[in-house]
């Protein structure tokens, strides 16, 4: 699904999104309403730094609800 679609079922399900190819590791990304923009976390860590994406990102069809 795309990064929008991600991010209206994550919110439903209270959870972040990320993208398939991401895995084995995949990068969590919590979506904010602030100018914090999206946190960037992975399993077992506290929600770091600012995610900036790629236009590659933005236009992915991969982005599943995730963490």
């Amino acid at each position: 699904m795309y990064i929008n679609q991600a991010i209206k079922k994550a919110e439903t399900q209270k959870r972040g999104i990320t993208r398939k190819v991401w895995f084995p590791r995949p990068m969590i990304l919590i979506p904010t309403n602030t100018n914090a923009g999206f946190l960037m976390t992975s399993i077992g860590q506290d929600p770091g730094q600012k995610w900036v994406p790629y236009s590659d990102d933005l236009t992915a069809n991969d982005w599943i609800p995730y963490g």
